[in-house]
């Protein structure tokens, strides 16, 4: 195999990926890569395109225009789909009388792999105990289990996963984060996780795109899009004077609901220089922090409203 060929193998990209449903322009030329050994959390409000654009990744949906490849070619000229992609797009579509076993048997007929990839798929999900039950008597949180176990069937390269923690308790929120970790970590997978659960994405995911209206927020690592969005938190009898002192700096200055000021394009020693410049009294200095729900709502809020209906 060729360098080349092994630098994209397992990584997605969405080339000005466009989608337009009658008046409503879905995903609107959107870029971004997802690249292997790491956790990419796909985030954005209802309505911003996510699912749009795993479905086109994914070969169902053609896109209006631009493209969507897995390892450097389109989902359709994959030699073999099932397995080098697994894919969770939504836990409700199995049939209800047939068991968890069976169910799996399925895809593997479907995908030439023995009737044995189906229990050790059941096995590493955890549902051995429940594998002759019919599937109408699962909790969501058992399905979600069962929907992994069929992306997980091919021992694929990439996951592509939407809301895989929804139904599971916090055990099952544990468990899915390590075997997240563990196939990024150890076996250098690609995985893509699309959720709304942001507490969790934060303890998951190494990088997160943030998509807003069908566009591009943010693109890159998960620690530098929170440490630029902490900034520094300072508390002076003159806040007034202190954005006047900073005004040279460049940095963006807000006033607190605590009565501090938050700065933010500046470090703490650059911040504290400045005040002594200028001898103002400060009574707190201190780096600021800024959890992912707070920068992902400030972010999203400053791209508007979303599209006119949901995608």
């Amino acid at each position: 195999m060729s360098p080349e060929a092994t630098s994209i193998e397992g990584r997605i990209v969405a080339t000005d990926l466009t989608k337009v449903f009658g008046q409503v322009k879905a995903v609107d030329g959107l870029s971004f890569s997802v690249e292997p050994g790491s956790v990419t959390g796909f985030l954005g409000p209802n309505g911003a395109g996510k699912t749009t654009t795993l479905r086109i990744i994914l070969g169902l949906a053609a896109p209006t225009s631009g493209s969507g490849t897995i390892s450097g070619v389109t989902y359709a000229h994959l030699p073999a789909p099932g397995r080098t992609v697994g894919a969770v797009l939504e836990a409700t579509s199995f049939h209800p009388g047939r068991s968890a076993r069976n169910h799996l048997r399925v895809f593997c007929a479907a995908a030439g792999l023995s009737d044995k990839r189906a229990d050790e798929a059941l096995e590493l999900v955890g549902l051995t105990q429940a594998a002759r039950f019919p599937v109408r008597g699962f909790s969501l949180g058992m399905r979600q289990r069962l929907g992994l176990a069929t992306a997980l069937l091919g021992n694929p390269r990439v996951l592509l996963l939407d809301e895989p923690a929804n139904g599971l308790d916090p055990e099952g929120i544990a468990w899915l984060r390590g075997l997240l970790r563990h196939f990024a970590d150890v076996d250098g997978r690609t995985v893509l996780v699309s959720s709304h659960v942001l507490s969790e994405v934060e303890q998951t995911v190494d990088r997160v795109v943030i998509i807003a209206r069908g566009r591009l927020i943010y693109e890159g690592r998960l620690a530098d899009l929170e440490g630029a969005s902490a900034g520094v938190v300072v508390r002076t009898p003159t806040p007034e004077q202190l954005s006047a002192a900073l005004a040279p700096l460049n940095v963006k200055v807000t006033g607190r609901p605590d009565g501090a000021v938050a700065v933010v394009g500046a470090t703490p020693e650059a911040v504290g220089h400045a005040a002594w410049e200028a001898h103002i009294e400060v009574h707190e200095l201190r780096s600021g922090s800024s959890s992912l729900e707070e920068t992902f709502l400030r972010l999203t809020a400053d791209a508007g409203d979303p599209p006119a209906a949901p995608v």
